[in-house]
């Protein structure tokens, strides 16, 4: 289990909220945030935090090294393979040779966006998704820009 900091962006209905992290305190299986240093992630809400609190979150790492093979090397396996299916078939089609393996890296491209997609939901489905643990601090800087604030102020 890691365990991470962040920052409460937006809460959902469905007891979910965004969290705004640092990516070092990170681990998910397929992150789309690469280069930027912070984050925003799906987590589970059990504590009741609100939007511009600073919290304590857990997530699971137990299949890191599949989660990494799966998002990494499996669309790359797929650009080449592909590559090379469409460099060797390409003149049955008429096709010259660099330009079949290009198509073919394009669609294997295509291939492994596909899989990958289908991944993250299974990931998704199988309960490994960060929880928030508990609250850390009740009020931010952040927190000024919060639309319920005005009226707390005045009750």
């Amino acid at each position: 289990m890691r365990t991470g900091t962040g920052v409460v962006d937006t809460v959902f209905d469905n007891g979910m909220v965004k969290l705004r992290t640092n990516r070092n305190n990170l681990y998910t299986p397929c992150s789309g945030m690469i280069c930027k240093n912070n984050a925003l992630i799906d987590a589970k809400n059990p504590v009741g935090a609100i939007k511009g609190q600073y919290v304590r979150f857990n997530i699971p790492d137990g299949k890191m090294g599949v989660g990494g093979a799966m998002c990494f090397g499996m669309p790359l396996l797929m650009v080449l393979i592909w590559g090379a299916f469409g460099y060797v078939n390409g003149e049955a089609f008429g096709w010259a040779k660099e330009l079949s393996a290009f198509a073919g890296m394009i669609f294997g491209g295509i291939v492994g966006a596909v899989l990958l997609k289908r991944y993250e939901k299974k990931v998704r489905e199988a309960n490994t998704m960060a929880e928030i643990t508990e609250i850390i601090v009740e009020q931010t800087i952040e927190m000024d820009d919060w639309p319920g604030k005005s009226q707390q102020n005045n009750s």
